[in-house]
C-alpha cells in the first residue's frame, strides 16, 4: 500500500474510532501526510485520488482529512515541525507547501470554523522555522523545553507517588472519591444534558 493510501485509511480510521487517537497521537506522523493536507485544502486530483483508493464519499475523505489534521498536527503541545505536517530534516520547500496547503485548507472563505483557531499556529510554527537561524534556534529550545518537561513530569510522579505512600486507606479514598466527582463535572460540562 503507498504512503498516501496509508495516511488515507488512518485519517478514516481515526475519524470512526477517534479512541484509537491516544494510541497513536504522538506517535510520528505517517509519510504520507501530505495528501490529507492536499485534500483539507480542496485540491481536486487529492480527492478523487482518495475516492479512488478507499471507495468514501468526498465529503468523507475530506472530513476525516480535516479530522487528523487537528487532532494530530493541532494537538496543544505539537511542535511546528508538527504543526506543518513535516519531519525535522524537512526541506524549507516542503515546510513552505504544507503552510500554504494549511493556510488555503483555513482561509475563512473555505473554512470559517477552524480559521481563527488554526490559521494563528500555523503561521507561528512557519514563522518559527522559515530561516535557517530560526530554525536552529527554535531546535535548541523546544529541546531544551523537552528536557525540562520530561524532568517535571517525573518530578511530578514522584511527588504525587510519596503522597499516596503516606496516606492512610480512609484519606485515599477520600481523595478517590474527590477525583472521581471531579471527572464527573468534567464529563458533565463536555456533555451537557448526558446524565449517568
Amino acid at each position: 500500500m503507498s504512503a498516501a493510501a496509508e495516511a488515507i485509511r488512518l485519517a478514516l480510521d481515526l475519524m470512526h474510532v477517534p479512541s484509537r487517537l491516544k494510541l497513536i497521537r504522538y506517535q510520528p506522523l505517517p509519510v504520507g501526510v501530505g495528501i490529507l493536507l492536499r485534500i483539507a485544502a480542496g485540491e481536486e486530483d487529492a480527492c478523487e485520488q482518495a475516492v479512488g483508493l478507499t471507495g468514501r464519499s468526498r465529503s468523507d475523505v475530506r472530513r476525516a482529512a480535516a479530522f487528523f489534521i487537528e487532532q494530530m498536527m493541532f494537538m496543544p503541545d505539537a511542535s511546528s515541525y508538527r504543526v506543518l505536517g513535516v519531519r525535522p530534516d524537512a526541506s524549507t520547500i516542503e515546510l513552505r507547501r504544507n503552510m500554504a496547503l494549511l493556510l488555503r485548507w483555513l482561509h475563512p472563505d473555505a473554512n470559517s470554523e477552524q480559521s481563527a483557531l488554526y490559521a494563528g499556529r500555523v503561521t507561528r510554527a512557519w514563522d518559527d522555522l522559515k530561516t535557517p537561524e530560526r530554525r536552529r534556534a527554535y531546535d535548541h529550545t523546544w529541546q531544551r523545553t523537552q528536557q525540562q518537561q520530561r524532568k517535571g513530569s517525573s518530578l511530578r510522579q514522584l511527588r504525587q507517588a510519596s503522597r499516596l505512600s503516606i496516606l492512610k486507606p480512609e484519606d485515599q479514598e477520600r481523595r478517590d472519591a474527590q477525583d472521581a466527582g471531579e471527572l464527573r463535572a468534567a464529563l458533565r460540562s463536555l456533555f451537557p444534558g448526558d446524565e449517568d
